[in-house]
């Protein structure tokens, strides 16, 4: 048995389990911004690909370094996880894991590889948490963000604001003009990034590459 068919069982019975308490213990660690519809080459990899090139952020808003490996990524539609983190998180970093990730890491483990398979018509993904439990170990729901199809559009993001008190669009790539919320900003994604609303809204023919560069 490997390692992922060992958690697949405990993955589908907590997801309807809210296990607060303990979640609130573990640590610091949250979702900070979702890509679901990529149209550019995000992962840097040369190939622009609906799979590799989706991605979720995570940040640690704790005071001291976090262990990822105690971490994994799911979606809605998924009856196990998508991703097993890794690596240590320092106090205010932001990570990002591309659908490449995902993929990798399933094909390490020997499962499908589907990536993160980000619903472009809206979706929820869950930050999960691993802990010791009767038998071996359980998942638990850390944080949980659900996105709307209008967000899971062409090189548009959603994640916190400046001040961490909502979930916007970032849409600068990909400009909304309609009336579902979150609204458009003209905010450009802010991948590996803190948090800021850059307005530049870039040229058709620019990549994304060009214009993350002037702000280097």
């Amino acid at each position: 048995m490997n390692g992922f068919q060992r958690w697949r069982g405990v993955a589908v019975l907590v997801l309807g389990l809210m296990t607060a308490a303990a979640g609130q213990a573990a640590s610091q660690i949250h979702l900070n911004e979702i890509l679901a519809d990529p149209g550019s080459d995000w992962d840097g990899d040369g190939i622009v690909d609906f799979k590799g090139d989706e991605w979720i952020e995570v940040i640690n808003l704790g005071t001291g370094p976090v262990d990822l490996g105690d971490y994994w990524l799911q979606d809605e539609s998924a009856d196990s996880p998508r991703l097993h983190l890794s690596g240590v998180l320092d106090p205010g970093e932001a990570r990002v894991f591309y659908g490449s990730d995902a993929v990798a890491w399933q094909l390490e483990v020997g499962v499908t590889t589907g990536g993160f398979s980000l619903n472009n018509g809206g979706d929820t993904v869950y930050l999960l948490h691993s802990y010791p439990g009767d038998g071996g170990h359980d998942l638990e729901i850390l944080d949980t963000v659900t996105f709307g199809d209008h967000v899971a559009d062409d090189d548009r993001s959603t994640g916190w604001n400046e001040e961490r008190t909502e979930w916007i669009l970032y849409d600068a790539l990909f400009p909304y003009t309609g009336s579902m919320t979150p609204p458009g900003t003209g905010c450009e994604p802010t991948p590996g990034e803190p948090n800021y609303c850059r307005t530049l809204v870039p040229d058709s023919g620019r990549s994304f590459g060009s214009i993350k560069a002037e702000f280097l």
